[in-house]
């Protein structure tokens, strides 16, 4: 498994499995019809136009390649989005296809993410995930702590969201995971 720097070239992949890991990760969580409209094209635009304007706003993405050289997951970051935490990065995405999870990818990702926000002087770090997302015992599982939570809307439903937080984002970048 390689993980490195996302290219705008890896726009058509990042968007495939972000709309798949989707339909997995949220199938109880979400409606189904929802999930099942959900377009690569406009996901593809989104994570185009995020990558292209990465200068102005310090988004980043990067990617992990399985040994056939294709994208089987990513995540990005950004400078905290909110301004309201004492938190100076954000782990703004982070999807694995489902055969490719509980392999170590994650943890990979989430390393270079904190790795890279640290590169920037961002040495601390949040995400929000649903509150039904089993991804949160990963995160968990990583030392984030419950930083707080809110209401989201998501295809029409009322959710909960769990913002974990790393003060420091070494236990991250420095574990042999």
């Amino acid at each position: 498994m390689i993980v490195r720097a996302a290219t705008i070239d890896d726009t058509p992949a990042i968007a495939r499995v972000n709309a798949d890991t989707w339909r997995t990760a949220y199938r109880n969580i979400i409606p189904a019809d929802f999930l099942a409209n959900l377009s690569y094209e406009v996901r593809e635009s989104n994570w185009r136009e995020i990558l292209l304007n990465a200068d102005n706003t310090g988004d980043f993405a990067c990617v992990a390649e399985n040994d056939l050289g294709e994208i089987v997951g990513f995540a990005a970051g950004c400078p905290e989005r909110t301004g309201k935490y004492d938190y100076r990065g954000e782990l703004s995405a982070i999807y694995i296809l489902e055969a490719y999870q509980r392999q170590g990818i994650g943890r990979q990702l989430v390393r270079e993410i904190a790795a890279k926000l640290a590169e920037s002087g961002f040495n601390s770090m949040l995400l929000w995930v649903l509150a039904d997302n089993s991804a949160c015992k990963f995160y968990e599982a990583l030392g984030g702590e419950k930083v707080d939570e809110r209401e989201t809307v998501r295809a029409g439903v009322l959710l909960k969201e769990i913002a974990y937080g790393w003060k420091n984002t070494a236990i991250l970048i420095d574990s042999s995971a």
